[in-house]
């Protein structure tokens, strides 16, 4: 079962946030491999405001997974950093979103899940 989490982000802001995925031990766990995805929908059906991947150089406006602070690997930290550029195409309002991580056997985790709302941007 995922986890719940609103999210509030200023229209045409850098939005950043950083996740951590332990085991039932507390233990982070080992996000080698895997792969991540997070999409921003008026409704589950809808259609998609904001997509964001793995990013393999681990900067710019994706996903980082296995990432801590300035340590990278089996920390089981999940980096989530939307550019400026990409959260100005976000329209203000009340959306959905949730992010998933696909396991390097394939199997996919729906990690977290929510409320993603926007608040207009004035100075443009």
């Amino acid at each position: 079962m995922s986890a719940k989490h609103d999210i509030t982000a200023n229209q045409g802001e850098t939005l950043n946030f950083h996740i951590l995925y332990t085991s039932n031990s507390g233990d982070g766990v080992d996000l080698t491999n895997y792969t991540a995805e997070m999409k921003v929908k008026r409704s589950t059906k809808g259609t998609q405001l904001l997509h964001l991947t793995s990013l393999s150089s681990g900067q710019g406006t994706g996903i980082t997974a296995g990432v801590t602070g300035a340590s990278y690997g089996m920390t089981g930290g999940i980096l989530v950093i939307a550019g400026a550029t990409a959260m100005s195409f976000v329209p203000d309002g009340r959306h959905l979103y949730d992010l998933e991580l696909k396991t390097p056997q394939g199997s996919k985790v729906r990690l977290i899940e929510g409320r993603f709302e926007s608040d207009s941007e004035i100075t443009k």
